[in-house]
């Protein structure tokens, strides 16, 4: 080979960083990287060259990385930060999903519960087909007649009251599961008697009327009356509250126009009633002052398993519908009659207790028209009618009776198990918002 030739192959500095050069814009880039969405949601950086790569290095630093010094393929995957194991659980995504679907509907109620309708706070006096009329009395122990007297009757049918309802709703597969809670405050409704102690005009001038309570004797009608000629008053207190879970259905046909979802839930009520009957007698100059106290109260419990159905008629700007429902219920509840100096000042405290289990069928039936303000909040009215079997009352329990074969007379007056029918309606008004 000439000396010419081999000037020609010798490689000079110049010519190896050319070639270096070279290589590295066509085929060995050093530092670069690739973005790629892993399976799981991760990221994956694949890089040519090695990387010492710290945290978010990757990230911050989009060019050269430190130590580079060869040319192999790596492949670098950032990973999220760990929040535990329950974060993004299917339990967890669950429970996301429920309250992002869910709803709140909050409802003022105005009720008017079935009262007394013609109840006479006595028993029937023998010899007097209305007691309620002033008739002649006699005092109970010496004999001695005290004047005109009447026994009272409570009317107050309809007893007006407010109260609130609130019930969440969340969504489940295929349907929802709806959870109520309501109240109604307490109803106190009172019985005047302030006329009947006011001097009438009668066969008697001047006479004034006394009111009475005539209690049969050892179970018999008999005229055996409690005079109370300086006042009788007597208040009746009324409270009820509730509670249940529903499951409805979702409908067959989403969307708008007619729907019909049925639902089964369990449901609990609870109706408290008390009675306080408190009547002065000075004893008429014949005997001794005593002050009479006859107090009753019922607790029912009513709960069962219920069964009903949900028609709405659905448009984009309103829902028209209708909710009756069926209550296998049970009644558990509590009486209690209690009574103070009740014939004469030395008679003391007496307590008489009941407790008695019913079959008490529920029936409720809601229409309702509302309106959606938006897609998070709709504005609503309706009307709610309440049925309830075998319920009792506080003016019903109380035996009015004397027991002249016990040691103590007064003993005679206790509970007596009585049931009826029991009512409730109103209207609705208020808000629900939706997630």
């Amino acid at each position: 080979m000439s000396r010419t030739s081999w000037k020609v192959m010798m490689i000079t500095p110049f010519r190896l960083s050319a070639l270096l050069v070279l290589l590295c814009s066509t085929g060995l880039p050093v530092g670069m990287h690739k973005v790629a969405a892993a399976d799981d949601g991760t990221t994956e950086f694949v890089m040519h060259g090695d990387a010492d790569v710290v945290d978010e290095e990757i990230v911050d630093n989009s060019g050269l990385f430190s130590g580079v010094n060869t040319y192999s393929r790596s492949l670098v995957r950032q990973l999220p930060v760990d929040r535990g194991w329950t974060y993004d659980s299917p339990i967890d995504k669950s429970i996301k999903g429920m309250f992002r679907s869910s709803s709140l509907k909050l409802e003022y109620l105005h009720w008017s519960l079935e009262g007394p309708d013609n109840i006479l706070l006595s028993a029937p006096i023998l010899g007097d087909p209305d007691p309620t009329q002033p008739t002649a009395v006699f005092d109970r122990s010496t004999g001695i007649a005290r004047g005109d007297g009447v026994a009272v009757n409570y009317i107050d049918r309809t007893m007006e009251t407010n109260g609130m309802r609130a019930t969440l709703a969340f969504p489940v597969e295929d349907a929802s599961i709806e959870w109520n809670a309501w109240g109604i405050f307490k109803n106190d409704s009172t019985r005047p008697t302030e006329s009947i102690y006011g001097t009438q005009s009668n066969s008697i001038p001047d006479d004034d009327l006394v009111v009475v309570t005539n209690f049969n004797v050892n179970g018999n009608l008999a005229s055996n009356t409690n005079v109370y000629d300086t006042s009788f008053n007597v208040n009746l207190d009324t409270e009820m509250f509730g509670t249940g879970v529903n499951y409805v259905l979702d409908p067959y046909l989403p969307g708008e126009g007619f729907r019909m979802q049925p639902l089964f839930g369990f449901r609990f009520i609870s109706l408290r009633e008390t009675m306080n009957q408190v009547g002065v007698d000075s004893g008429g100059g014949i005997g001794t002052p005593r002050t009479t106290t006859i107090y009753s109260k019922v607790e029912n419990r009513v709960f069962g398993p219920s069964i009903g159905a949900r028609a709405e008629y659905r448009h984009s700007r309103f829902t028209i519908g209708a909710e009756p429902k069926f209550t296998f219920g049970f009644n558990r509840d509590t009486d209690q009659v209690r009574t103070d100096q009740l014939f004469v000042a030395t008679d003391p405290t007496i307590v008489s207790v009941q407790k008695n289990n019913e079959f008490s069928p529920t029936f409720q039936v809601s229409v309702y028209a509302k309106l959606n303000v938006n897609e998070h909040i709709r504005c609503f009215v309706g009307y709610d009618y309440l049925f309830i079997g075998q319920i009792s009352r506080a003016y019903d329990i109380i035996d009015y009776n004397e027991d002249r074969t016990a040691t103590n007379p007064a003993t005679g007056t206790k509970v007596r198990q009585q049931h009826s029918k029991f009512s409730a309606d109103g209207i609705t008004a208020g808000l629900e918002f939706i997630w």
